[in-house]
Parts: C-alpha cells; sequence; structure tokens
C-alpha cells in the first residue's frame, strides 16, 4: 500500500512539474533587444493565465529593467470581459514600473470586448502588429537618446 501511494504521489509530482514546464512555453518572455521584451499570447486566455502572465510579465520587466512590454495578441481570439480587463491592469502595472506597455494583433472580437467594458485606452499604445510595435520602440529610443534640443 505505501508503495502505491508513494508510486502515485511520484506521479502527481511529475505532473505538477510538467504542468508547469507548459505553463513557462505558453507564455514565453522574449528579450528582442536591450530595453525590450515581448510576449507573444497564444491560445485561450482565461483570467487564472492572465494572472500568470501578469506576475511573470512584471517580473521580467523589473529584471530586465525594461523600458518598452510587448503584449501581442495575434494568436488570442476571443477574452472575456474580466481577461480584457486583466489585461488592461497588466499595462497599467507595467507602466507603474517605469515601463511603456504596448497591445499589439487585438483581434476584432477582443475590440469589441474592450470597447464594451468602457476602458479608457487613451494613454494605452496600441498598435496592428509586432512590427509595428518594434518600430515604435526603435524610434521612442532615438527620441531619448537625443534629449532636449
Amino acid at each position: 500500500m505505501q508503495a502505491r501511494t508513494a508510486e502515485l504521489e511520484s506521479k502527481l509530482r511529475l505532473i505538477e512539474s510538467q504542468q508547469e514546464v507548459i505553463r513557462e512555453l505558453s507564455t514565453p518572455i522574449i528579450e528582442v533587444w536591450d530595453g525590450v521584451i515581448t510576449l507573444p499570447i497564444v491560445g485561450l486566455v482565461d483570467s487564472v493565465r492572465t494572472a500568470e502572465i501578469m506576475d511573470s510579465l512584471l517580473q521580467a520587466v523589473a529584471r530586465t529593467r525594461a523600458r518598452f512590454a510587448i503584449l501581442d495578441l495575434t494568436g488570442v481570439e476571443v477574452v472575456d470581459t474580466g481577461t480584457a480587463s486583466h489585461l488592461i491592469g497588466m499595462i497599467q502595472a507595467i507602466r507603474l514600473l517605469g515601463a511603456e506597455g504596448i497591445l499589439t494583433g487585438i483581434h476584432p472580437l477582443i475590440a469589441q470586448t474592450i470597447v464594451a467594458l468602457g476602458v479608457d485606452l487613451t494613454r494605452v499604445t496600441v498598435l496592428a502588429r509586432l512590427r509595428d510595435a518594434l518600430q515604435h520602440c526603435i524610434a521612442r529610443q532615438g527620441e531619448r537618446g537625443r534629449g532636449p534640443a
């Protein structure tokens, strides 16, 4: 009986470890160059996954001292209102860490959900494609390098 219990506990630990690896792989944070990180989000995004994404992303912003954090939603077709609200909160939290959060690849259904929430996006940079966001970051880094005239 003890051997069976030990075997089941061992298998449970293995499954939990595999789930952690899958979570990490499903939300890779990529430092595309100094000061710029991106998080391509693919698949189903619910409130639990959004909380995990937020934690990982905020840790990465602090660790890398990123000036820009790009959330690329190209691989996400739909989110519920709670998840959309979390995504906007994530952008606000990034700003509190001193970085600019940028949303890209918003699917029309996600856009409708965000509008239905009545969220004010005037202080959020939203661009069509990841490429556009990278160009934005390059331009903004150039502006910082020149300083006041």
